[in-house]
């Protein structure tokens, strides 16, 4: 359709006369197949292609009304007055010219990828280059261009899986870290709990050790002071006895109270006076803590340590069956032996545990003192069904510095603490493929690496150099 009025009823998309025309919430319209391409098409969120306001798959509604416009519209241009004209095929459009000759464009010149006339053909610009007729350079060119389509097309399709790959992992990440919040909530309301009823029994201890204390002490006051107010009503009668001015009858209440009195405040074999002070004793305050007086924190968290699940994990050592080293009889410590010799000072032998693991989430801790030189790690040891190597990912200490190391490759640890630690925790997340190094003293990550073991792995345990007996400290796996 030529008139302005066709115009308005053309797709944007394919600018195409509207087929089965939908609308959108921002009252743009389109045919139905333009915009399912469009939708198709369409890395993360979908938008309009003319406002790029975003909508999704549901807003796309059928526009009847818009429907029922075109088809009146469709007759209304297709008819003259007072008849009607059966449809026409559309016109194919005149042949393209040359603006420079006048000529039509019959060739195409592969060489600049451009329309050409024959005259174009015969100039300077155009020597030496290599043309074709139109039909069969627009086969060729059509074949490229389907070729470039059906690579997009791929392209754009793998680019849509891995955007729903990714929006899959994105909504994974939310329910992980939803599900990870409850658990970090119910394990600190659990701890929460434990603390509390802790708080609640020492208070209650408290309480019913001042009550104790209490009646104890009253208890000796009632007793003060009932010998008190008698030694003070003996002080008055005696005071007021020394007042009589007569010696008859002061000797007449020596005879009836005086002597009764004084008799009875003296002791009956020294016939001294006898002191009733000096049998009393004040009863001191006895209220105490304990401990927990002054290290409450400490002896509560080590309470604590007690009911905490799961907690490191309780390991031991293979015999390495080396004489250079030494394995505790239970198996948790391991240290160089002591030697006179200064031969093998290089030598550096180490075991591993006989535990192994391929599933789960486990934690341990090596206690390493203030050695300066040991290693810690996991181990795959060597298989003869796969013939797979040994493989081993450790972290070192090395005269002060920290060196991680995968399979005998060396690297710095960066940002490792200045003061090395006395215990080293090593974290395994077999499901994730990673381990972890922590300081045990301050909970603080030491380094974290990836590993892809195909085999269940043990922890590799090494004290490290001799060092002339400086290093000959054990380290020992611990726990609480």
């Amino acid at each position: 359709m030529a008139s302005p009025l066709a115009l308005e009823i053309q797709c944007p998309v394919c600018l195409c006369d509207f087929t089965d025309p939908v609308i959108l919430p921002c009252e743009h319209s389109f045919c139905r197949t333009c915009i399912a391409g469009h939708v198709n098409a369409s890395i993360g969120p979908v938008m309009c292609p003319q406002c790029r306001q975003p909508f999704s798959s549901t807003d796309i509604k059928e526009s009847r009304l818009l429907r029922n416009i075109i088809e009146s519209l469709k007759v209304h241009l297709n008819t003259s007055p007072g008849q009607a004209e059966p449809p026409r095929a559309p016109r194919p459009q005149g042949d393209l010219v040359c603006e420079e000759h006048d000529e039509r464009l019959k060739l195409f010149c592969v060489t600049d990828q451009k329309l050409a006339c024959t005259i174009c053909k015969e100039q300077d610009k155009h020597q030496g280059h290599i043309f074709k007729p139109v039909k069969e350079a627009a086969e060729k060119n059509k074949g490229e261009l389907k070729g470039a389509l059906g690579f997009i097309m791929k392209e754009n399709q793998s680019l849509h899986d891995l955007s729903q790959h990714q929006l899959a992992e994105i909504a994974k990440c939310e329910k992980r870290s939803d599900g990870l919040k409850a658990q970090v909530f119910s394990q600190f309301a659990a701890l929460h709990q434990f603390l509390r009823k802790k708080e609640k029994e020492l208070q209650t201890e408290l309480e019913q050790k001042k009550i104790r204390s209490v009646a104890a002490m009253q208890r000796k006051l009632s007793d003060i002071q009932g010998k008190a107010v008698d030694g003070g009503e003996k002080e008055v009668i005696l005071r007021t006895a020394l007042e009589i001015p007569r010696p008859d009858h002061f000797l007449q209440w020596w005879e009836d109270k005086g002597y009764p009195v004084t008799e009875g405040m003296k002791d009956k074999q020294e016939k001294k006076f006898r002191s009733k002070v000096k049998s009393l004793v004040v009863t001191p305050d006895s209220m105490s803590m304990g401990p927990y007086e002054s290290h409450l924190p400490l002896f509560v968290w080590k309470e604590m340590l007690q009911t905490i699940k799961p907690g490191p994990e309780h390991l031991s050592m293979k015999d390495p069956g080396d004489s250079y080293l030494k394995l505790s009889p239970e198996g948790h410590s391991i240290r160089q032996v002591h030697r006179g010799s200064g031969m093998y000072k290089t030598y550096n032998p180490g075991t591993s545990t006989n535990q192994t693991f391929k599933t789960g989430r486990h934690y341990c801790e090596l206690d390493v003192g203030g050695k300066q030189n040991w290693s810690v790690g996991l181990k795959v040891e060597m298989t003869t069904e796969l013939q797979l190597p040994e493989k081993e990912i450790q972290l070192h200490l090395k005269n002060g510095s920290y060196v991680f190391s995968h399979d005998g490759t060396e690297t710095p640890v960066s940002n490792a603490p200045k003061d090395p630690p006395r215990r080293i925790g090593l974290y395994l997340d077999c499901d994730r493929q990673q381990v972890s190094f922590y300081n045990a003293d301050t909970m603080s990550l030491i380094h974290s690496s990836f590993c892809s073991f195909l085999q269940p792995c043990s922890i590799s345990v090494c004290p490290g150099l001799y060092l002339d007996g400086k290093n000959a400290n054990p380290v020992t796996f611990c726990w609480y």
